[in-house]
C-alpha cells in the first residue's frame, strides 16, 4: 500500500539500492515510478504465464519505459 511505498522511497533517499520482491506483477511496476529500484524479481509472474518469454519482455519493456 501507501505505507510500502512511502518506506521504499525513505530507504531509497537514505542511499540503500532498494529489491522489489514478492508477488510483483506487471501492473504494479508504475506503482514505483520515480523510486530508483535496484532490481525487480518477479519469478511467480514470470514462471507461471502463459508465456514465461513473453511475460519477461513485458517486463523488461515496462521498466524501460518507467525507468529509461
Amino acid at each position: 500500500g501507501e505505507a510500502d511505498i512511502t518506506a521504499i522511497k525513505r530507504l531509497s533517499d537514505m542511499g540503500f539500492k532498494v529489491t522489489v520482491t514478492g508477488g510483483l506483477a506487471l501492473e504494479d511496476l508504475p506503482l514505483f515510478k520515480g523510486i530508483p529500484i535496484h532490481v525487480f524479481i518477479a519469478g511467480r509472474s514470470i514462471r507461471d504465464a502463459a508465456s514465461p518469454v513473453e511475460a519477461a519482455r513485458q517486463f523488461k519493456r515496462s521498466i524501460a519505459e518507467l525507468w529509461g
